[in-house]
This record gives C-alpha cells, sequence and structure tokens, in this order.
C-alpha cells in the first residue's frame, strides 16, 4: 500500500433540510431550517476501491419519510462513480459508518462489495427504538430498508480493513456508529459519517464551556462526546458527511491541503475525558 497513491472523493447525494437545533446543534436556534447537503465518500488506495456509506435514495422517497429533500443535479452513487469512469462494481468495500437511511441507499448496486458494520449497529437498524423506525425505514412503517437482506461482514473495535483502511468505533449518534481512518499524505484521515453532522460542531460553544458545539441528534450524549474526543486525538483532517465546504475540493488530500492542530486547549472550554 502506498498513501501516495491513497484519494477520497466527496460525493453529494443531494440535499435535506433540517432545524437548526433539533438536529445539528444542541442548544442552537429552534425553527431555523438549514439545508445540508447529504455526502458518501469514494477511497482509491490504488490498490483498493472503497465506499465509505452510499447516500440518499431518490427525492420523492426522502421527503416522503423523513425530510423535505431536493437532489439540485446530484447523482445516486452508483451514477456519479459512473461519470468518474468506475464502475459501481469494482468497488471492494463499502464500508457503512451506521445504517440510518440517508447513508445506506443504492448499496445493493455495490454488488462485488464486502459491507461492513458492526454488530451493534446492524442489530438496533433491525430492531430500533420506536423514536427511530423512520431513521432505518423499519418495515412497520410500510416501507423496506435498503440493507434488508444483505450480508455483513461484522467489526468490532478498531479493525484494518484494507492496507491504509481501518474502523473505530464512534457511538453516540447511533450505537454502534464507526468512522474511517485512511493514512493519506497529508497525514490521517478520520471519515467520521454522523459522529459529528459539520465542522462547527467540532469547535467551541464558549459562553457554554463546551469544547465542542455538539449535535442534538444522539442516542448516548456521553459516548457522543467520548467519540468528539477520540476523533479530535486521532485526525490530522476530518471530512463529515453534512458540511457543504467539504464540497469545495473534489478529492483529498489537496495541494497545500492545511492540517489541523490535535486536541487544541482553549480557555473556558475544557475537556471532559482526561488522558484519552
Amino acid at each position: 500500500m502506498s498513501i501516495e497513491k491513497t484519494k477520497i472523493y466527496p460525493i453529494n447525494t443531494g440535499w435535506v433540510t433540517l432545524d437548526h437545533a433539533v438536529y445539528l446543534f444542541n442548544k442552537g436556534t429552534p425553527g431555523k431550517n438549514i439545508d445540508i447537503p447529504n455526502i458518501c465518500f469514494y477511497v482509491d488506495t490504488g490498490e483498493h476501491k472503497l465506499m465509505i456509506d452510499t447516500g440518499l435514495p431518490d427525492a420523492e422517497r426522502a421527503t416522503k419519510y423523513h425530510h423535505d429533500c431536493t437532489k439540485r443535479g446530484c447523482p445516486d452513487s452508483p451514477d456519479a462513480l459512473k461519470a468518474m469512469g468506475i464502475d459501481p462494481c469494482e468497488i471492494d468495500v463499502c464500508i457503512f459508518t451506521h445504517l440510518h437511511w440517508d447513508h445506506c441507499h443504492n448499496m445493493k448496486q455495490f454488488r462485488n462489495a464486502r459491507y461492513i458494520a458492526s454488530p451493534t449497529e446492524i442489530q438496533w437498524a433491525y430492531n430500533p427504538l420506536p423514536p427511530y423506525y423512520r431513521s432505518y425505514e423499519a418495515p412497520i412503517l410500510g416501507v423496506e430498508p435498503p440493507f434488508m437482506g444483505c450480508q455483513f461482514e461484522v467489526v468490532e473495535g478498531e479493525t484494518e480493513i484494507v492496507p491504509g483502511v481501518k474502523v473505530f468505533p464512534t457511538p453516540g449518534h447511533t450505537p454502534g456508529h464507526i468512522a474511517a481512518q485512511v493514512e493519506t499524505t497529508a497525514g490521517r484521515c478520520v471519515i467520521v459519517g454522523d459522529a459529528i453532522f459539520t465542522y462547527r460542531n467540532f469547535e467551541p460553544k464558549v459562553e457554554e464551556h463546551w469544547r465542542y458545539w455538539i449535535q442534538n441528534r444522539m442516542v448516548n450524549q456521553i459516548d457522543g462526546w467520548k467519540s468528539y474526543e477520540e476523533i479530535d486525538r486521532r485526525a490530522d483532517f476530518i471530512l463529515p458527511f453534512h458540511e457543504e465546504r467539504v464540497l469545495e475540493h473534489s478529492v483529498y488530500p489537496y495541494e497545500g491541503m492545511p492540517v489541523r492542530e490535535k486536541r487544541v486547549r482553549i480557555a473556558g472550554a475544557p475537556f471532559y475525558f482526561s488522558g484519552i
């Protein structure tokens, strides 16, 4: 494996409208709606081709069961790959950070891929708490989830998937959430799924003495905060799935790309888990 060959390509599969406080920011602004992209990532290591999540369904289905959705010309992830000259059947691995509706549609079009997820996530996806029926498109709603009938390769703890790409647990947003860690010429990239929604989530809310302005959509806020700190410890750069600024570049790393300083201490906004 040569990190010089490793490239990460964001693929935006559409836009949805979410409430600023209900979803994106704990103690945000209720009633303020924001349009966010739904990005998945194609990773080419030179030896292996991977997808990190597979994105949205069509806009009609998304709007009917979830949130107002517009494609704005964004293709489904298999079609985006075809436009790049990549046959979806060439994908070796699909890593699923979690199995929410906006992260795993069209997965069955990657017919030759290993499907990777955590066992906790798979169990939760098939038997979610009732408030999360919509998140997983539970059959009780009269819809079939995209992962129905798929065979997964389960991973527990930190696990190498292919040389230069590993996953590690980042629970909080869901009980079995994982993030992908990719080694690149610019250092260690953490592709965070929904462990972090936007870059702003990873910045402080000093007036509340928070080191991170965490999202509000958590099943476990303690686990979520731990995951923020673990990502902060690892990542030279971060790629969230709902951050519009990610779309400013067609490939990562790019020439001259800055890398972040890890675990920056900010007066009045302490870390919580010491020694992590």
